[in-house]
């Protein structure tokens, strides 16, 4: 293949990016190896294997909030791997506006799903901040981020330590959690929550920060910038998941809980605390008896997904109660498109503790919210869940829903095959015989 040099783009500890064009016209931002002159020839060639190691990870991650490989040239000298050309990144649009035209919640949530789809792995990207979250356009021009700049991307490996000060500045430290600062081995899911909070300071916080302390704020997101960011990674949120989930708590726009039984659980559900059984009890309750109220809409829309799992930890039948009345409202209702994707977090929990009625209906709802707000996370998550290691029976409960939705599950899956480029053959066998007989 050949490329001509048209600019450089960026450059960073063990790597190159520069702007090319294929003899055919065609773009493409360029990452090439480049060890410091300093090094010394036996780390060279460590991070010259990491490097590789970095191209063939990153190829193999098909997700659309991480930025694809499109070829990879390892033999080459230098080695390089060519990635589509990004429209900016997330630092240049925070330059130009802080609050991303009010849709910052939809930034992040994109950042959030792509951390999730690497942690899913156990693996953990270590040196994310804005310039390595890169501003895309689908085809009919809608905004959307992917990370990228995979260069400190892995799990655990030997050595790692002596490339974190040879290639992790102090210049960079400003995003890095503190535990990585002087040893990479000790990444976790948790340095990049610490790093994600970091970049949400930058759009939501008050005043300036010290890097790799703590963030103590004093405005509304002061909690979740606390929590993202404490010394000790296990005080931390739990997942990033947990971090969207404490955001659209926040900014959703919630009518009050009102009625006799919201004194035994209202304080806690607001403060994001796990409640105790005789709470839960009377929570399902009045959700239960207020269906398609206001009040059960302002009850359920203030779940968080750590008190969700904290109550299936306690009690599998209370969650199966809830659960079905949580999927029955997420089936039902309209949502901002940047909540779609905490309630779908929520719905897998279900999905994966109870019964097959309440895990049937949480699939729909799933499959309805992801397709009727377009958004791909939601529809990858309903994609994953219903493959061929899908429970036998289950895929036959979910049958029989398909079918009760006739035209509309049709609807949904045609709208899912073209939204995350995937085919029904995916599926189970049992629903892909179900599409078969019902939409053919």
């Amino acid at each position: 293949m050949k490329l001509a040099t048209i600019k450089r783009l960026g450059i960073g500890g063990f790597g190159v990016v520069d702007l090319v064009e294929n003899e055919h016209g065609k773009r493409f931002a360029r990452k090439s190896f480049n060890a410091p002159a300093i090094m010394e020839p036996r780390l060279a060639d460590n991070v010259r294997r990491r490097f590789a190691r970095e191209a063939r990870m990153q190829s193999g991650i098909k997700h659309r909030n991480i930025v694809p490989v499109l070829h990879v040239e390892l033999d080459s000298d230098p080695p390089f791997y060519l990635m589509p050309t990004a429209i900016c990144s997330l630092q240049d649009d925070l330059q130009s506006d802080k609050t991303l035209g009010g849709q910052w919640l939809e930034a992040i949530a994109d950042i959030v799903a792509a951390l999730d789809e690497l942690h899913g792995m156990q693996i953990y990207h270590r040196d994310l901040k804005p310039q390595n979250v890169l501003r895309y356009e689908t085809e009919d021009g809608r905004p959307y981020y992917a990370v990228s700049d995979f260069g400190l991307i892995a799990m655990n490996e030997s050595r790692v330590s002596e490339l974190t000060t040879t290639g992790m500045g102090r210049n960079t430290d400003y995003y890095t959690a503190p535990e990585i600062t002087s040893d990479l081995k000790q990444a976790s899911a948790q340095s990049d929550i610490y790093s994600l909070g970091c970049i949400l300071h930058e759009i939501v916080g008050n005043g300036t920060r010290v890097p790799c302390a703590e963030i103590k704020d004093n405005g509304d997101f002061a909690a979740i910038l606390r929590n993202c960011t404490r010394t000790d990674p296990s005080r931390r949120f739990r997942s990033v998941r947990s971090v969207l989930d404490a955001l659209t708590a926040i900014e959703a726009d919630l009518p009050p809980i009102i009625g006799v039984k919201s004194t035994q659980f209202g304080d806690q559900l607001e403060s994001g605390e796990p409640l105790e059984l005789p709470a839960w009890r009377a929570l399902i309750e009045t959700v239960e008896d207020d269906q398609d109220t206001p009040n059960a809409h302002a009850i359920l829309s203030r779940l968080r997904l750590d008190q969700i799992i904290d109550l299936c930890s306690k009690s599998a039948e209370c969650a199966d109660r809830l659960g079905l009345v949580y999927a029955q409202w997420a089936y039902r209702s309209n949502f901002p498109f940047e909540r779609c994707d905490g309630i779908a977090n929520i719905l897998e929990v279900f999905i994966k503790a109870c019964s097959f009625d309440t895990k049937s209906d949480a699939l729909m709802a799933m499959l309805e919210l992801g397709t009727s707000h377009n958004r791909w996370y939601v529809e990858r998550k309903f994609f994953d869940q219903c493959g061929p290691s899908m429970d036998e029976q289950l895929a036959r409960r979910l049958a029989v829903e398909f079918r009760a939705a006739g035209d509309e599950t049709c609807r949904s899956i045609r709208h899912l095959e073209g939204s995350i480029s995937v085919s029904r053959s995916g599926f189970h066998p049992v629903l892909q015989q179900t599409l078969r007989d019902t939409c053919e």
